[in-house]
């Protein structure tokens, strides 16, 4: 994905990777986006060792919750960020539909987080499920992006159902409507 689109070396001031454990995406950011560029990545459970990298700040926390967002905006003082990644997955296996509500359920939590965070311009790259509610998904990206692809990297299993979008160029609206970004909402069933 960084390879097509080079949203790391894009990087002015800060990169937020959520649902982040192990750690692949940070040490990619870490790697790629200019030295002075923050990385914080967030997961609820611990991350690996991150000490030797001075720009990487890892936080504990669960991305549902004003408690994490309010962790984050403490550790990006300035509140902004270029690009946030997000590569979550709930615990999956009960049953198809199910887990891939919960997938772009949690992909929406992290959009949420996202717009709390990201710069004007900013990129947002996520995984979700190609599901019933996948349009979904789309058609609230295209209301807060001006560029939206799905994007399936080759190291994703061609018979996965998972897919990543990359969302360019937020728009940052000085309003959000809380429907747009509420699970019920944006993906009740008529």
């Amino acid at each position: 994905i960084n390879r097509k689109f080079n949203v790391l070396e894009k990087a002015e001031t800060a990169i937020l990777d959520l649902c982040a454990a192990p750690g692949g995406w940070t040490q990619i950011a870490a790697r790629t986006a200019p030295s002075h560029v923050l990385i914080v990545a967030v997961d609820i459970l611990p991350m690996r060792n991150f000490k030797t990298t001075p720009n990487v700040t890892t936080i504990i926390g669960d991305i549902t919750t004003d408690k994490c967002r309010s962790d984050i905006r403490h550790v990006i003082h300035h509140n902004q960020v270029d690009v946030v990644l997000h590569d979550g997955a709930p615990n999956v296996g009960a049953e198809y539909g199910k887990d891939a509500y919960e997938q772009n359920e949690l992909a929406l939590m992290a959009l949420k987080t996202a717009v709390s965070h990201l710069k004007q311009n900013g990129t947002f790259v996520t995984k979700v499920y190609r599901s019933r509610d996948y349009a979904s998904y789309l058609w609230v990206l295209q209301q807060l992006f001006d560029h939206v692809q799905a994007v399936k990297p080759a190291a994703s299993r061609p018979q996965s159902a998972e897919i990543f979008i990359v969302a360019t160029c937020f728009k940052a609206p000085r309003k959000i409507d809380p429907k747009l970004l509420d699970p019920k909402h944006v993906f009740e069933t008529v």
